[in-house]
């Protein structure tokens, strides 16, 4: 488990799993909103963005293959971002304006098609549904012209 405490699961077909105390800092949420563990969308077509409302059954998303560990941080990064101060708690995710989600500090993503767990520093994550290499954004929400609120 990373300092934060943040661990993402990428759930087959369906949302981020966030299995763990997070703050997702939006626009009208002055301080974020707390949750205690919550499922983002990934699929772009919820109507409750950032968060799942199970619109990826309707629509029939499909995620990519296996997570591309080739950015995965190293242990010595890992351990060395932790030891720079991170307070253990709440996670911290930006839902960016048409854009992905933004998660700070070390992330421990699992998902199918992937044996065990990657960490990462600083991911961005798409919640478009349009990327290519999800969980990760590629930058394919300004191709579709993906709209949802965020700072």
């Amino acid at each position: 488990m990373t300092a934060n405490g943040c661990i993402v699961h990428c759930g087959g077909d369906g949302p981020l799993l966030v299995r763990s105390p997070l703050r997702v800092r939006m626009p009208g949420a002055e301080d974020g909103i707390a949750k205690p563990k919550a499922a983002l969308c990934r699929c772009g077509k919820s109507a409750n963005k950032p968060f799942c409302d199970g619109a990826h059954r309707d629509i029939e998303f499909r995620a990519s293959g296996p997570i591309d560990t080739t950015r995965a941080t190293s242990e010595s990064e890992a351990t060395s971002d932790e030891a720079a101060g991170e307070a253990a708690g709440e996670a911290v995710v930006t839902a960016h304006a048409n854009g992905p989600l933004h998660f700070d500090g070390v992330v421990e993503i699992s998902g199918e098609g992937h044996e065990g767990s990657a960490r990462f520093l600083q991911p961005w994550l798409c919640r478009c549904g349009a990327s290519k290499n999800k969980p990760f954004c590629d930058g394919s929400h300004k191709e579709i012209e993906f709209e949802a609120e965020g700072l």
